[in-house]
């Protein structure tokens, strides 16, 4: 009875430690992932989240879109603290994808929809808000997707890393701001020059 029990006890420590061996190996994965297609996953605090939606002036006629979306931080908030229309989130890595689509699932937030894909291959044509915190090299390849497939007067929060206008001359800077140590940018797509 008693080598039973020690046999049972080996059994479950031995899934655990497969569970924990598999979960590390995913999560590493996720994070590899993340850097070869543009940024890691690197979450931000829910009051630094409001702040910078409250500076990009996220309201209840915007479609929010996130472009490299995490764990849906940034969509949740835009549907619960600024009540958006809709929000998109688009996310390569799996571990923030599914973390993300499990809380989506748990409070039943309809309207939000979640895509496994590259963000250089979303569907941007119906936002009217979109949220970038990427590094410079993908945010320059969006902001070229950007200007072919957005609407006009669409506003783009990038945070730490601003488009560079100089380049990319359809982006008006409307205004930046260092907000909980990172600083943030809001820009409006304007019709070419």
């Amino acid at each position: 009875m008693i080598s039973n029990f020690f046999f049972l006890i080996l059994l479950f420590l031995l899934l655990f430690h497969v569970i924990l061996m598999v979960f590390v190996v995913v999560y590493l994965l996720s994070g590899l992932i993340s850097i070869i297609f543009g940024a890691p996953y690197v979450p931000l605090s829910q009051k630094s989240i409001q702040k910078i939606l409250s500076f990009g002036n996220l309201s209840s006629n915007d479609i929010l879109y996130d472009l490299g979306c995490g764990d849906g931080r940034i969509l949740m908030s835009g549907i619960f603290d600024f009540n958006v229309s809709k929000a998109v989130g688009y996310e390569i890595a799996p571990w923030p994808y599914f973390k993300t689509l499990f809380l989506i699932k748990l409070n039943q937030l309809k309207r939000i929809k979640l895509s496994r894909i590259n963000c250089l291959k979303a569907d941007i044509s119906q936002a009217t808000f979109i949220y970038l915190y990427l590094f410079p090299k993908l945010v320059d390849k969006i902001a070229y997707k950007i200007v072919r497939e957005g609407k006009l007067k669409t506003r783009v929060l990038c945070v730490a890393f601003p488009i560079d206008t100089n380049r990319h001359i359809e982006f008006q800077l409307i205004k930046s701001e260092k907000l909980e140590n990172l600083m943030a940018y809001l820009y409006e797509l304007k019709a070419p020059t």
